[in-house]
Parts: structure tokens; C-alpha cells; sequence
């Protein structure tokens, strides 16, 4: 390894055990990574004059001596911006580098009704309002993330609930960005549930788990943001000879355990409101109350979750999952049903995380390449 992939390499090591550990000392982070001490004060200090760490100073009634500095991302620093596209909103939000949220935007706007370009176009007030925010408080922005109920490859998504079918998101976010003088900025896009899968372990949930949910599509993804699983499970057919779905299949796990089938299923309207927006899912405020149709749409796509899950724990032995999303809304017992149905072993556990999980995911995904590559800011 050449000298200069040497110092990408450790200035990255640093970045990213401030990220995980803060706050953190230098004697601490010389201990972790193997360097010496004066290495490690030479990197601290190229991040902190890059404005991407920050030194707290030791902690208050630190013993006499030589005070050991409190590490941090800093808080003041470059900012991610997250956009998310919904059947029936746009939503924006600002991240500094510790993940707090520092402004946020909001459109209801008929996405799914919309050409896919005047669905992008629509994003244009929320852009311009955050990126507004950001430049009053004199903070640069590192990037863009977009957040897509559905697949996305090399930034070309397909999602069902938005009627988009290989959009090339990314250039249409460029396009939206340069109509507002906004040129340089990358633009990175993932699927809802992958966006969703790395806000938890941003916020703190291990490695090795996974993320099952969604507020828009049914999916699952590995917290680790370095793996990747493509496609949804709410696609996976769990009746042999079940409905036609609108994916092309039949008998797919959205017909049983998706919103709008739950609904239906329990003759409850459902009037397509998000979360994020206030909205109530649906069926589970009717099922709290007893009512037998709501406790069988319930039921139904408890049995038709596990049924999906059951190749995934053979494949895959996920020990530990998150659940996160509208699903998170049933509780306790529809968790417990779900597991009943599966190998013993799995731990279902509900998400720490609002309705707004794949908005800061999005913006996130910023951060973590920031993080991963901070020479490629500072040099950028």
C-alpha cells in the first residue's frame, strides 16, 4: 500500500471510530487503531481543520494533569441533505454529521399522479427552502440522498407505489439541482428500505441485524452498511395460487400484508395518508378496539410475513430484526405472531425510529461517505 492510500486509509479509521465511539480521546483512539500517538494527533488535526471532528476538551472535574480531549463529529460542520419521494409527498431534511436533524420540508404533492419528471420537478421548493437554511447558518452541504419506495440501481429506480418504472432519479435530481444554480453536489439513491435499514445503524443498532419494514413497500436489508440485498420482499409470492399482483406475479406478501390489502381486508378506507404526514395506519387502531375483521387482516398478514421470512432465516440465519415501518404500528402481539411461525432463535424487535427512518437515511448516506472517505471532502 502506497503512502498516499496509507493516510486514506487511516484518516478514514480515525473518522470512523469517532463516529461509532464518540466522544473519544486520542490516547483511546492511538489504542484502538494500532498508531502512535503523534500519528493520530497529525490526523485529528487534519479532520478538525476540515470542520469534520471536534475536540469538546476534557470533561468537567477532570483530574489535574494533561487533559484528554473529548472527540466528536462536528456538529458545525458540512451537512447532508435527504430527500424522500412518496405516493403523496415530498419530504426534505438537513443532517449535520452527528445525524441531528438541523431543518426540514415538507410537500404534499400527488407523486403517484404525476410524470415521474414533474414528480422530481415538484422537489424543486423543497430544494431550494433547505438549501436556503443551510446557506443562512453558513453551512456547506456534502451531498445529496434520495430515498425511493422501491428498487434502485445505479441511481435508476423502479417503484411501484410512485408508477415509476426505470426512472433515472439521480439525473433528475441533478437536473433539479443545476435549474437552482446548484452545480458540484453528488446525488446518491437507495431504495426506502435500505435508506431505513442504515438510520438504525446510524442510530445505533449492531452491525448484524437486519431491517424488516416500510412505510411505502415491505423489504428487508442488513443494518451493515458495507452488504447489500436487492429486490423486496413484499414481492416474494406467498400463496401458490394466490391474486395477481401488480408487480406481475401472484400471490405476492404486499397482497396480504401490504396497506392497502390490509385495509381492504378489513373493510377498513384507506385514504393512502403517510406517517410522516400524521396518517394511522389504518386497520390498527380498528383491531385495537376487537374488531374480527381488523384481528383477522391482522392475522393474515402475520401468517404471510412469516411465510416470506421463512426461506430468508434459512438462507440467511438472521438472528436479530428490526421491525420498522408502518408495520411497527400492530405492537407487541403481531411481532409475537409472526415469530411463533418461524424457526426458534429469531428475535423480532420493534425500530427506536419515527416515520421520517428513511428521510434521515437518506441523508445519511451522505454522512457515511463522508466518513468512509474523508479525504475525498477535504481534498474535494
Amino acid at each position: 500500500m502506497g503512502a498516499q492510500a496509507m493516510r486514506r486509509h487511516n484518516v478514514a479509521l480515525v473518522m470512523e471510530l469517532v463516529a461509532r465511539d464518540a466522544p473519544v480521546s486520542r490516547v483511546e483512539l492511538a489504542r484502538r487503531t494500532g498508531l502512535t500517538k503523534a500519528t493520530v494527533s497529525s490526523l485529528v488535526a487534519e479532520l478538525t481543520a476540515a470542520e469534520l471532528v471536534r475536540d469538546l476538551g476534557p470533561e468537567p472535574g477532570h483530574a489535574p494533569g494533561r487533559p484528554a480531549g473529548r472527540l466528536v463529529l462536528d456538529p458545525y460542520g458540512p451537512v447532508a441533505l435527504g430527500l424522500q419521494f412518496a405516493a403523496g409527498h415530498i419530504a426534505g431534511v438537513i443532517l449535520d454529521l452527528s445525524g441531528r436533524p438541523v431543518a426540514r420540508q415538507l410537500r404534499r404533492f400527488d407523486v403517484a399522479g404525476a410524470a415521474p419528471g414533474d414528480g422530481v420537478r415538484a422537489a424543486r421548493p423543497v430544494l431550494r427552502r433547505l438549501f436556503d437554511e443551510a446557506t443562512t447558518a453558513g453551512r456547506l452541504v456534502a451531498g445529496v440522498g434520495v430515498a425511493v419506495g422501491g428498487t434502485v440501481s445505479g441511481g435508476v429506480a423502479s417503484a411501484l407505489p410512485l408508477n415509476w418504472r426505470d426512472v433515472d432519479v439521480r439525473a433528475l435530481v441533478a437536473g433539479e439541482l443545476r435549474a437552482l444554480d446548484l452545480h458540484g453536489l453528488d446525488v446518491l439513491v437507495s431504495g426506502e428500505v435500505a435508506c431505513a435499514a442504515l438510520a438504525e445503524y446510524q442510530a445505533g443498532a449492531a452491525r448484524d441485524w437486519w431491517y424488516l419494514g416500510g412505510e411505502e413497500v415491505i423489504g428487508l436489508a442488513p443494518l451493515n452498511p458495507a452488504a447489500s440485498l436487492p429486490g423486496e420482499l413484499g414481492h416474494v409470492p406467498v400463496r401458490r395460487r394466490g391474486e395477481p399482483c401488480a408487480c406481475g406475479g401472484r400471490g405476492c406478501l404486499e397482497l396480504y400484508a401490504g396497506r392497502a390489502a390490509m385495509a381492504a381486508a378489513a373493510g377498513v378506507p384507506d385514504d393512502g395518508g403517510s406517517r410522516l404526514l400524521g396518517a394511522e395506519e389504518p386497520v390498527a387502531a380498528r383491531a385495537r378496539t376487537g374488531d374480527p375483521a381488523a384481528l383477522r387482516a391482522v392475522e393474515r398478514a402475520a401468517e404471510a410475513l412469516a411465510g416470506a421470512l421463512v426461506p430468508v432465516r434459512a438462507l440467511l440465519a438472521p438472528d436479530t430484526i428490526v421491525l420498522g415501518g408502518r408495520l411497527v404500528a400492530y405492537g407487541a402481539e403481531f411481532r409475537n405472531r409472526v415469530v411463533e411461525r418461524l424457526a426458534p432463535g429469531v428475535t423480532l424487535r420493534p425500530t427506536k425510529l419515527g416515520p421520517d427512518a428513511a428521510l434521515r437515511g437518506a441523508a445519511g448516506s451522505v454522512i457515511a461517505r463522508v466518513i468512509a472517505d474523508p479525504l475525498a471532502w477535504i481534498e474535494g
